[in-house]
């Protein structure tokens, strides 16, 4: 048995026993070290953990996390709940379009698909059921409206992708932002017409006067994301300050302005965000190790070879990965994904001429699908859990908003302006 082989199977037997992921990725990578041909010291691990986490782009990610964790407890949900009501809650299926247009804008401060998914699945789920909406259909659309928080910038998985591709994160960030858009507008257009076969209620159209109100109170809230984005897009700062002036401004607006998030809040929400950051850096560190093993038996260009001898179809490769992508979803957490596997494609796609921003959001787009789809889905989970029903409840509902994400995924598959427009128009490649 090659030694490759056996780490592959280390690492699917440790992951089918349910072993946490990092524990899997470390032993794997134990295994390849012990059959090494020549000896390869054990102390290179602590060594190489240390340098995948020794990445500037990455200290942006505990503030993201923190933003999104501060906006639970600020205020700030409330208040784009209420103002998504004053202008769209009044169409056909009123709250389906709220929840999807507060996760628009959440998406402007978190960056993460499950913090997106707790904020407003907290106020909208038992708000829907109130008004007559099956609970399940609740939950779906909050998990298909959660997916855009990871593709409109900022986003903890475009960061992840750029430590481990080096790609520019900026234009990862404005990459994701029209299929972000674009997927946020069909999940309304399907919302729209569930809702008027199903007859679900429509909010009552808000007065002018009252509108406003909520507007003027609602403004600070748009003001944060931007100056995340806005402070990137100026080139004042760099997208891990970007990240704390989001902090500094969902405090200011949490605590001085609603006067909602008490230092008792701060307190339990920034430990939150550490225990958080801990794992997902833990992860980061083993991947780095499991990489760097899966480099020394040469597994990038065995898969670079093997895809030569497929197809050299940039498309063609392009749905291949989507397929493997969809499949891994189903089975892995996003960051162990992005850290270990896209490393490994990514002389391929450079060969292929494929544009490393467009792989990018093709990457995320498929690992975000994999968010609500079982076995693994994390999201799928969360939400069943909060709204109190089973896996067949929610997959009722949810399969006609998986094709809408289907169809999205497909259309910046074959289209990469979809994707390479924004970035090159804001932060053209010099």
């Amino acid at each position: 048995m090659s030694p490759l082989v056996a780490i592959v199977i280390t690492f699917f037997a440790l992951f089918a026993l349910r072993v946490p992921i990092w524990i899997v990725l470390l032993a794997s990578s134990f295994v390849g070290l012990w059959l090494a041909p020549n000896p390869i010291p054990l102390s290179t691990v602590p060594t190489t953990m240390w340098q995948g986490i020794n990445h500037f782009v990455l200290m942006a990610i505990p503030f993201f996390v923190l933003m999104g964790d501060l906006a639970l407890v600020s205020g700030v949900t409330q208040r784009l709940v209420n103002l998504a009501k004053a202008y769209v809650g009044h169409i056909a299926g009123g709250l389906a379009h709220v929840s999807i247009t507060v996760n628009m804008i959440m998406a402007g401060m978190s960056g993460s698909d499950l913090a997106d998914a707790a904020a407003t699945g907290k106020l909208l789920i038992p708000a829907m059921q109130r008004s007559g909406y099956p609970v399940a259909y609740a939950a779906s659309i909050i998990g298909g409206a959660a997916m855009i928080g990871p593709l409109i910038p900022p986003s903890i998985s475009f960061i992840l992708f750029a430590a481990a591709t080096e790609t520019s994160v900026g234009r990862l960030f404005f990459g994701g932002a029209v299929p972000g858009v674009m997927l946020g507008l069909f999940l309304m257009i399907q919302a729209y017409f569930v809702a008027r076969r199903h007859g679900y209620p429509r909010e009552p159209r808000m007065p002018y006067g009252e509108r406003m109100r909520v507007t003027v109170t609602g403004l600070p809230v748009l003001l944060i994301p931007i100056v995340v984005l806005g402070s990137i897009l100026a080139g004042i700062v760099t997208p891990t300050e970007a990240a704390v002036l989001g902090v500094i401004a969902v405090i200011l607006v949490g605590g001085p302005l609603y006067r909602e998030m008490t230092a008792k809040d701060f307190a339990r929400q920034t430990l939150a965000t550490v225990k958080t950051v801990g794992s997902v850096f833990l992860i980061i560190a083993a991947a780095a190790v499991f990489g760097r093993v899966l480099t020394l038996y040469g597994a990038a260009d065995g898969l670079a070879n093997w895809v030569a001898g497929v197809t050299t179809d940039p498309l063609l490769f392009l749905i291949g990965v989507n397929i493997i992508y969809l499949l891994l979803g189903c089975m892995l957490d996003t960051v162990p994904i992005i850290l270990v596997f896209v490393p490994l494609l990514m002389p391929t796609v450079k060969a292929l001429g494929i544009n490393e921003v467009h792989f990018g959001v093709v990457t995320v787009f498929n690992l975000l699908i994999g968010l609500v789809t079982p076995p693994y889905g994390l999201t799928m989970y969360l939400l069943c859990r909060m709204a109190n029903i089973t896996l067949q409840e929610f997959w009722r509902y949810m399969w006609p908003i998986f094709l809408v994400m289907l169809l999205s995924l497909g259309l910046i598959t074959v289209f990469p302006i979809l994707t390479t427009w924004l970035p090159d128009l804001v932060m053209p490649v010099r």
